[in-house]
């Protein structure tokens, strides 16, 4: 049994050698050409890198992400015979304080206070928002979904869950939950939307100029998922014209090394702005490594692995 690993930084070969016990796992850069040729899985964070040397890896049966979303690897360029699975799941509560911070944030307008305060004023009578009774659509009801919706119980919120299928036999108190196509009925009367979706030929630009328009005035929007998810075009010009509605956006449209959008959107009030590091915490790669070695070690059992991006 022999793995390659394509992410060999923060300790990562060593974590995967700690749980893949009884297999072979070396560095995609450190391997030969007989360990390339006889590899079954291939564990990866990034498909950059690995793209050349798909050729040599003769034996190919799986593809471990390190990530929870698959939407950068290019599935055209994987052998049909092999699969490839998510990591969802491992970051999923991590993610979901993340959403819950951003959604308090906005209702208590901690940012905007912030700056106000910076430049010497003390905005002490300007209302806030109690989360208590709210009504929080939750646009993707996975893990991070779920997750989201077990913080926002104890607040007697009012759940609304969209998912694929329109349906869901957990324990999680909901108010109801709906297919992904009935949004444009519901979000009228939500408080606030939470992305929490992949991003798929049928999600992308699932938030455009009219699921905006329908919304409250002084609703909330966090992306805790993928930019894509949003037309952005159709945001920027909304929150220009809608001073009193709120974006929280931790995921974006377009990765630099410094942060630059098409639109200046650091430039609006209303806008509170994290860099997708949701994923990012305390011991974030022994989370992301244990997650996907126990998917990996699934199939040398021979059982069905998890997550397999269909």
């Amino acid at each position: 049994m022999k793995v390659v690993l394509a992410y060999c930084e923060n300790e990562a070969l060593k974590l995967a050698k700690r749980y893949l016990k009884g297999v072979e796992v070396r560095c995609i850069n450190e391997s030969d050409e007989n360990f390339l040729n006889e590899a079954e899985v291939l564990i990866t964070l990034h498909w950059k890198n690995v793209k050349k040397y798909l050729p040599e890896l003769k034996s190919l049966k799986m593809i471990q992400a390190l990530s929870a979303g698959v939407d950068h690897i290019p599935i055209e360029e994987i052998p049909d015979d092999v699969i490839l699975c998510s990591n969802a799941g491992s970051n999923a509560w991590a993610v979901a304080e993340l959403a819950f911070t951003l959604l308090m944030i906005s209702l208590k307008k901690s940012c905007y206070r912030h700056e106000l305060m910076k430049n010497g004023k003390f905005p002490q009578m300007i209302e806030s928002k109690l989360l208590r009774e709210k009504k929080v659509g939750i646009l993707g009801f996975g893990h991070i979904g779920q997750s989201i919706a077990r913080m926002l119980s104890p607040f007697n919120v009012k759940i609304y869950a969209f998912n694929r299928n329109g349906k869901y036999n957990g324990d999680i108190k909901i108010e109801q939950v709906y297919k992904l196509g009935e949004l444009w009925d519901v979000v009228p009367e939500l408080d606030a939307v939470i992305l929490a979706l992949p991003l798929t030929r049928e999600t992308e630009g699932i938030i455009n100029k009219n699921i905006l328009k329908k919304m409250k005035k002084d609703g909330i929007l966090v992306n805790v998922a993928r930019g894509k998810l949003i037309v952005e075009q159709d945001l920027f010009e909304f929150l220009k014209e809608n001073d009193n509605f709120t974006a929280a956006l931790d995921a974006w449209w377009h990765y630099r090394r410094e942060f630059r959008q098409k639109f200046p959107f650091e430039k609006l009030p209303n806008v509170i702005m994290s860099p997708h590091c949701g994923g990012v915490y305390e011991n974030w790669i022994d989370d992301t490594m244990r997650n996907a070695t126990e998917n990996v070690m699934r199939y040398f059992r021979n059982e069905n692995p998890k997550n397999i991006v269909k």
